[in-house]
């Protein structure tokens, strides 16, 4: 093997296809990165369930394959001098890695027991925006559950309806929702749910740009393409949960609350919660045109007030601050619609107009009735 390329080239690839790898996989080979040299160089990565390829081009010598310790490729590549960097393997299983006068000598694996990446060769395509794909991940993976007794729950749902793409996230106490119009597609009804951790990790390559995100899924696994870099992983199987049957059909109270004012009100409420306990919870009273958030602690008490247009009963109703900041944080519009059905209900939070997202928030019990 023999190759020279720009070294911001290899150190980007390098970094994005680290993030498929785990230190501490009990499969030794999977600790290291596959780095493959035929007309364009391929790295790869793998946990065992999710990878990440980056394919690009150098000025190639020789061609070759092999595995080498992706912590220590990552710290060389990241601390040598910038410009030209220059790989090659000697015979007694050592890549050399020269850049000016910088020269470092690592000893590598042969590929021979790296596991095949699955591909979907046949199957569903989507296409989207960089930018609305990375919103969607960030806007619902706040509510994807860590119970990993549950697991097709630590995933983000995805519907797709011809140009309707779906995103859902579930746990005990909340549900996240997105819709988003995506180009034209042959699809009626595909269903198929993501780890949230492959998500995660996707955002952080994904840029805030108009660049395409191609989407291949099939039975069992999904692959996204985009730049460069093909993340691979497999798809969480299960039953999930019917979010319709979830959100309240009929809601008794109507609010049209201003986001940002109301999020700063929940904010200074948590204040005397971070210093408490986060069990206690934000008292929300909706009575005539005004809510007021309260939160009594033994640290000390907080009260405010705003006004807002409501229909419907007064309420009183006690609300865990993180679960609705989750979603606050989430809504880029002015004003939102906050519908409750009792103080026991969940809630629901919905733009004033469309259907661009859906929020719900189990509430908490309140003792205290005054």
């Amino acid at each position: 093997m023999k190759f020279s390329c720009d070294k911001e080239l290899l150190l980007k690839s390098i970094e994005t296809v680290s993030k498929a790898i785990l230190p501490n996989n009990p499969v030794d080979i999977l600790k290291g990165m596959k780095i493959e040299v035929t007309d364009k160089i391929k790295l790869t990565g793998s946990d065992g369930n999710m990878s990440i390829e980056s394919i690009f081009d150098a000025n190639i010598e020789e061609c070759g394959t092999l595995i080498v310790d992706s912590r220590i490729f990552y710290d060389i590549i990241r601390n040598i001098p910038d410009g030209k960097v220059k790989l090659y393997t000697t015979d007694n299983n050592e890549m050399k890695i020269v850049c000016e006068n910088t020269l470092f000598n690592i000893l590598y694996l042969s590929s021979d027991g790296y596991p095949e990446i699955s591909k979907v060769e046949d199957g569903d395509f989507i296409r989207i925006y960089s930018k609305n794909f990375k919103d969607i991940i960030k806007n619902t993976l706040f509510a994807v559950s860590d119970d990993e007794s549950k697991p097709i729950f630590t995933g983000i749902c995805f519907e797709i309806n011809k140009s309707n793409l779906k995103a859902i996230a579930i746990d005990r106490t909340r549900l996240a929702l997105r819709n988003q119009i995506i180009p034209e597609t042959n699809i009626s009804d595909l269903k198929f749910v993501v780890p949230g951790k492959v998500l995660s990790e996707i955002s952080k390559i994904l840029k805030d740009d108009s660049t395409i995100v191609d989407i291949k899924v099939d039975d069992s696994c999904v692959m996204f393409i985009y730049d460069s870099f093909t993340i691979t992983s497999r798809l969480l199987q299960g039953e999930f949960l019917d979010y319709r049957k979830l959100v309240p059909p009929q809601a008794n109270i109507h609010a049209k609350i201003n986001v940002d004012n109301f999020r700063g009100m929940i904010e200074r409420a948590s204040i005397i919660i971070n210093y408490d306990d986060p069990k206690i919870p934000v008292i929300l009273k909706l009575k005539n045109s005004e809510i007021t958030v309260e939160c009594i602690s033994k640290m000390g008490n907080f009260c405010e007030k705003t006004e807002v247009d409501k229909y419907g009963d007064d309420l009183r109703i006690g609300v865990n601050s993180k679960l609705i900041l989750n979603a606050l944080k989430c809504i880029e519009h002015e004003y939102a619609n906050f519908e409750f059905t009792n103080m026991r209900g969940p809630f629901v939070i919905k733009p004033l107009e469309g259907d661009s997202y859906l929020y719900m928030v189990l509430p908490m019990e309140l003792k205290n009735k005054n």
